[in-house]
């Protein structure tokens, strides 16, 4: 073998090696193997700011391993993602093989052209972008490390995270403020005097001026005028518009568009662009990435790919719809590093539908989106007729407007869908003459509210961050995900809540660290790392700049900590120890007193004497002792807990105070069902109830009895001359499998959960099944097995 190539997953070892062949072994590094400590800083701030990097636990053994392997072959070769993080990793890894000759591999595709002309144009590791690495990973433990101890237990601050917490506490603010506003329309429908097309038209005003219908009895009032009027077409508008055609997906839009489109969440979207990026089987061709990198900010395309793309539009859809040159597009707004190209598929000419029996319904989803948004990118614009219609009868105006499209353009491929236009029906208006007297057919005053602005969703808030230039591709995801995990934030119905959490914690950081919290010098600090990238400054002038402003900042919040010693009046300073911060005497060795500190905003919780605040009594009683039980709150929002503490620690979460917090999106469990079954250990009742998991069957006596399984419903088994019926249970893989109930004696079985949908042919259930790349209904009958179609499914079930 020629050498040893190392890449970040496992997945890639398969799609490189069968690439590079058996010239070379392709191993993984799963994966960053070093980091800063866990327990403490590990920056050396006395030092210019080195960190002080140790392997991981997990990762000991690998690098071992890889080590081991290393010693094979003279030459190491570090193919890790083509970014920041990826560069990070080759570094750590270099630093395995001190004797060995290494070299950098950086392919923004992993296809056999991509990959072979890489291994040919082998580089040396790009320091800049290690460092720019670096200095985020020392800014960003900087923030954690020095403000975290400093508030309420609990509480952790990020430099990234809690600004765009910020953002979405911002925005509940906005929306629990805002007054709504009344408002009338008044929609008329007109029609031809010779045919029966009929049209709508909205009222704008009398005598050229706007009217605003501010309430019913302004709506009545006019409409009332306005019935008793002979109406005509006054004037007709047109007007030829173009529309461009969006460029190709960067890590952003891709993340936006499929949140909006497909439902997918930034995290989800990101894990299956992974899959598609690092090579999926398909078939003759074995492993190929289908799609280029997808953690780029840049709209640039290489020329091949648009050559190759403008080829299949010409082939596809006619030489009309392709423009005369390759279109060209530049990023607005915050800077561009452009490393890499857009998001695109590695060849255009694998269409999704040639594709699409290869890969899950999730991958083709996404492949779908990604591959029609870049190839309406290289089409021509689409070209629509914009017409309006005034319609007057002497002194009022109505007004309708429509839409017609005069070539459809990139539109065949990708439709523009915003999110306003969704909630818009567009009025599709027959050919009226100018001077076409019309008649009135019908009023109709409608009632409206102005609307408060939306709370973010995922998709929403990254591009909100991307608009203020807070945080990169890499890292919009890792900060979602981290503000879900520390329940800064709840997830409702694909919206962003925050809990009083994560207001309480934005509210002491706004108050006590402003830069840390302010937009711009976020932004700023973005700027300063993707100068660090680009050769303009080093990362210890950047973190020295940055702690210089945060420690003042930093100073000045420990100073306003300081307190009095109650011992003997001596200043008590704030120090840090073993366990953590807490106050000791500036007397030492002379006064010893030291106590607690229970970070900022822990004395909202206290009295004016200091003593904690008395919790809300209720009129529930404990199941447990009887005793009162006492509204208390909690990180995870408002809890019943028993008066009768510590001698009881009965808690239970309290649904009216869940109920009235709108960042609670915890889900009611309905209230269990009595069936007519039995306990098999007690004798008991069984309870039909809703779980985590489903539904289950559980022991009316619990806790005495905690006798409990799955529940899928009433169904029969389907082998011939068998009475017993199919019930859930847990194989030794921990799979679930759907069995009889009258097992040794009835061997029936099967993975696949049945549905309440019928066969048409025998009144079996159904099972779904996947059968060459796609899901299929069958019948579970061993007898019949027959393919059946979603209808006359629906149909049996209804019959039986």
């Amino acid at each position: 073998m020629k050498a040893m190539i190392i890449v970040e997953s496992k997945a890639k070892t398969q799609s490189i090696g069968k690439i590079v062949g058996d010239d070379y072994l392709v191993l993984s590094s799963l994966g960053h193997i070093y980091d800063l400590p866990e327990n403490n800083l590990g920056v050396d701030i006395k030092n210019g700011f080195r960190p002080r990097y140790l392997p991981l636990k997990e990762k000991k053994k690998l690098i071992q391993e890889l080590q081991a392997e290393g010693k094979k072959f003279k030459t190491i070769i570090l193919a890790t993602d083509p970014d920041r993080e990826g560069e990070s990793i080759a570094w750590h890894l270099k630093n395995l093989f001190p004797e060995k000759r290494i070299y950098r591999m950086r392919f923004n595709e992993i296809t056999k052209k991509a990959v072979l002309e890489a291994l040919k144009n082998l580089t040396d590791i790009d320091q800049q972008l290690v460092d720019a690495q670096q200095a985020r990973r020392i800014l960003d433990r900087l923030v954690g490390y020095k403000i975290s101890p400093l508030l309420r237990r609990g509480f952790s601050a990020g430099r990234v995270q809690s600004v765009a917490l910020r953002l979405i506490c911002e925005r509940e603010k906005e929306v629990m403020e805002f007054m709504p506003k009344e408002y009338w329309k008044i929609t008329a429908l007109f029609g031809r005097l010779k045919t029966d097309e009929t049209f709508k038209a909205n009222f704008i005003g009398i005598d050229e001026k706007e009217i605003e219908l501010i309430n019913e009895s302004d709506a009545e009032h006019y409409r009332q005028k306005l019935e008793k009027h002979e109406y005509h077409v006054e004037k007709i508008t047109r007007r030829e518009e173009t529309r461009r055609p969006y460029p190709p997906y960067t890590t952003s839009t891709l993340q936006q568009d499929a949140s909006r489109r497909l439902g997918f969440s930034p995290a989800r979207t990101m894990t299956v662009a992974q899959q598609l990026y690092e090579g999926i089987n398909i078939g003759a061709e074995g492993i190929v990435g289908l799609i280029t990198y997808m953690r780029t900010d840049s709209v640039r395309v290489s020329e091949e790919a648009q050559q190759q793309a403008r080829s299949l539009i010409e082939m596809k859809f006619g030489a009309e719809y392709l423009p005369s040159s390759p279109p060209k597009y530049m990023k607005k707004g915050t800077a561009t590093q452009d490393a890499h190209e857009a998001v695109r598929p590695t060849d255009a000419n694998r269409e999704p539908s040639l594709v699409e029996k290869f890969l899950s319904p999730e991958q083709q989803k996404l492949y779908t989106l990604i591959w029609n948004r870049f190839i309406a990118s290289q089409m021509k614009p689409a070209v629509v007729e914009a017409i309006r219609v005034d319609i007057i009868n002497g002194s009022a105006l109505f007004r309708a407007t429509d839409t017609k499209t005069l070539f459809d353009g990139f539109t065949r491929v990708y439709t523009i869908t915003s999110e306003a236009e969704e909630e818009e029906k567009s009025e599709t208006l027959p050919d009226l003459i100018e001077g076409e007297p019309l008649r009135l057919c019908s009023l109709d005053p409608s009632q409206h509210f102005t609307k408060p602005p939306p709370r973010y969703n995922e998709g929403s808030l990254i591009r909100a961050l991307e608009e203020k230039g807070i945080g990169r591709p890499s890292t919009y995801v890792p900060t979602i995900e981290t503000l879900k995990k520390r329940q800064y934030v709840k997830l409702n119905k694909r919206t962003l809540f925050p809990t009083e959490w994560g207001i309480n914690v934005t509210k002491l950081l706004i108050e006590n660290f402003e830069d840390i919290m302010d937009y711009d010098f976020t932004a700023r600090m973005e700027s300063t790392l993707d100068e660090v990238e680009e050769g303009k400054t080093t990362w210890e002038k950047v973190v020295e700049n940055f702690y210089e402003t945060f420690s003042q900042e930093l100073d000045h919040v420990i100073r306003k900590l300081d307190a009095k010693c109650e011992k003997c009046g001596s200043q008590m300073t704030l120090k840090e120890g073993r366990y953590g911060i807490f106050y000791a005497c500036a007397n030492y060795p002379h006064c010893k007193n030291t106590k607690a500190f229970k970070g900022i905003g822990a004395a909202e919780d206290l009295d004016e004497n200091g003593n904690r605040l008395a919790p809300k009594p209720t009129d529930e009683k404990c199941e447990k002792c009887g005793a009162p039980m006492l509204l208390r709150e909690g990180r995870y929002g408002a809890f019943l807990a028993c008066s009768a503490y510590p001698k009881c620690k009965n808690t239970k979460p309290h649904p009216e105070a869940a109920a009235d917090n709108n960042l609670n999106n915890k889900v009611k469990r309905p209230a269990p069902k009595p069936t007519d079954k039995k306990c098999k250990k007690c004798g008991a009742p069984m309870l039909l109830r809703e779980g985590r998991y489903g539904t289950f069957l559980a022991c009316s006596a619990y806790p005495k009895c905690r006798n409990a399984f799955p529940y899928i419903g009433e169904f029969a088994c389907p082998r011939k001359g068998c009475d017993g019926r199919i019930v859930k249970k847990i194989a030794k893989n921990r799979r679930s499998v759907y069995g009889c109930t009258r097992y040794p004696d009835c061997n029936f079985a099967t993975w696949f959960a049945p549905l309440e949908d019928k066969c048409p042919h025998c009144g079996t259930f159904l099972i779904r099944k996947k059968v060459k790349g796609k899901y299929v209904l069958l019948c579970a009958s061993d007898e019949c097995g027959r393919e059946v179609d979603k209808k006359s499914a629906v149909r049996a079930a209804a019959k039986n």
